[in-house]
C-alpha cells in the first residue's frame, strides 16, 4: 500500500508542481520531522487542488483507472472524485451562449479566451456553436489537428472531454501525433470529431515541413480521403464530424481556383458519411494582405474570405 508521502508526491506531480525536492531528500536521509509532516493527511486546500487536477486530467481523456494508478489509490476513490466534481461544475456552469439558429456565422476576430495565435486559427465561437449544437457535457471530442488549442480551451469551458493532438504540438496540453497514420486508440469512440486541416498550400510556409500541406494537390486529396475513411472508423454510430475547409484562388502559382470544399465534400460522402449541414464561416477582409488586394484589383479577381464548415453524421 502506498504511503501518504507517495500519494502527496503523486498529487503534486499531477498538478505539475515542483519545489518539494529538498523535502524528499531530507526524508531519504532520515529526517524525522520532515517525514512526519509529509505523512499527515492532506489538508482541505491540498485535497481541493488534487481533486481539481483529477477532474482536469479526466476531462483531457484520461481514464479513472489511469488516474488511480498515478495517484497510488483505488479506482472507486477516483470515480467518487469525478462524480462529485462533475455534479459541482454542472451546477456552477452559467453559459450565455445558446446553440446557433442560422448557418451563416460572422466573426470579425477570434475570442482570445480560446486558443493561441496559430496559422489558420479558427474562431473559438464557431467551436462553441458546434459543441452546443451537437454534443452534451462530458461527451468525448477529438481534434487531430489541434493547432493553437482552440478546441482544448472550448472543451474545458463547455465541460466536454477531449483528446487533442497535432503533428507539431505547440502547447503542452496537445499530444504529438501524425493523423496521416490514422487515429490513436481511445478508451471509447468519440461523439464528435473536429477537423481543421491545412487548406492545401494556403499558409504552407507556416505549417510543419512534414505535414500534408507540402505535397501536390493530388496527394493532399489522398490525405483527405484517408482522413475521411479513418474518421468513419473512429467515430461512434450517430456521431458527428465538422470539417472546416476553404476553396481559394491559388494566386501566386497555378493561378487556378482550387475547389477544395467540393472535392472534400465528395470524399466524405464517398466514405459513407451523410452531410447534415453546410455552414458559411465568414472571415474579416483583414485576413488578406495589401499585396493580395492590390493584385486582385489589378487582375480583376475576387478574393475568398469564406470558410465552409461541413457537418457529417455516421448513420451506420
Amino acid at each position: 500500500m502506498a504511503t501518504k508521502t507517495q500519494q502527496r508526491v503523486a498529487s503534486l506531480q499531477l498538478q505539475n508542481k515542483n519545489g518539494y525536492e529538498n523535502d524528499l531528500l531530507a526524508i531519504a536521509s532520515g529526517d524525522v520531522e520532515i517525514t512526519k509532516k509529509w505523512e499527515l493527511p492532506l489538508t482541505t486546500e491540498e485535497r481541493t487542488n488534487r481533486n481539481n487536477a483529477i477532474f482536469d486530467h479526466w476531462l483531457a481523456g484520461e481514464t479513472t483507472t489511469e488516474l488511480a494508478y498515478k495517484l497510488h489509490t483505488t479506482r472507486p476513490a477516483i470515480d467518487k472524485v469525478v462524480k462529485y466534481e462533475t455534479r459541482l461544475r454542472l451546477d456552477e456552469q452559467l453559459l450565455i451562449e445558446e446553440p446557433p439558429v442560422y448557418n451563416v456565422w460572422n466573426y470579425a476576430t477570434c475570442d482570445q479566451r480560446f486558443g493561441q495565435k496559430h496559422p489558420g486559427q479558427i474562431p473559438g465561437q464557431a467551436v462553441i456553436n458546434l459543441l452546443l449544437w451537437l454534443t452534451k457535457p462530458f461527451d468525448i471530442v477529438i481534434d487531430p489537428m489541434a493547432g493553437g488549442g482552440t478546441t482544448v480551451d472550448v472543451c474545458r469551458y463547455l465541460l466536454r472531454r477531449y483528446h487533442c493532438f497535432d503533428i507539431d504540438p505547440r502547447r503542452e496540453d496537445i499530444k504529438k501525433w501524425d493523423i496521416s497514420e490514422g487515429y490513436p486508440r481511445f478508451p471509447q469512440k468519440p461523439n464528435f470529431i473536429l477537423l481543421d486541416p491545412p487548406y492545401w498550400r494556403l499558409k504552407r510556409d507556416e505549417y510543419s515541413a512534414d505535414g500534408s500541406a507540402m505535397s501536390s494537390y493530388e496527394n493532399w486529396l489522398k490525405f483527405m480521403n484517408k482522413l475521411a475513411r479513418d474518421s468513419y472508423k473512429a467515430i461512434q454510430k450517430g456521431g458527428h464530424i465538422a470539417l472546416f475547409i476553404q476553396s481559394f484562388l491559388d494566386e501566386w502559382e497555378s493561378k487556378k481556383y482550387i475547389m477544395a470544399n467540393f472535392d472534400c465534400l465528395n470524399l466524405f460522402l464517398e466514405n459513407k458519411f451523410e452531410c447534415v449541414m453546410d455552414i458559411a464561416l465568414n472571415m474579416p477582409t483583414q485576413v488578406k494582405s495589401f499585396r493580395d488586394v492590390k493584385w486582385a484589383k489589378e487582375k480583376g479577381k475576387i478574393l475568398s474570405i469564406k470558410r465552409d464548415v461541413y457537418v457529417f453524421r455516421r448513420n451506420k
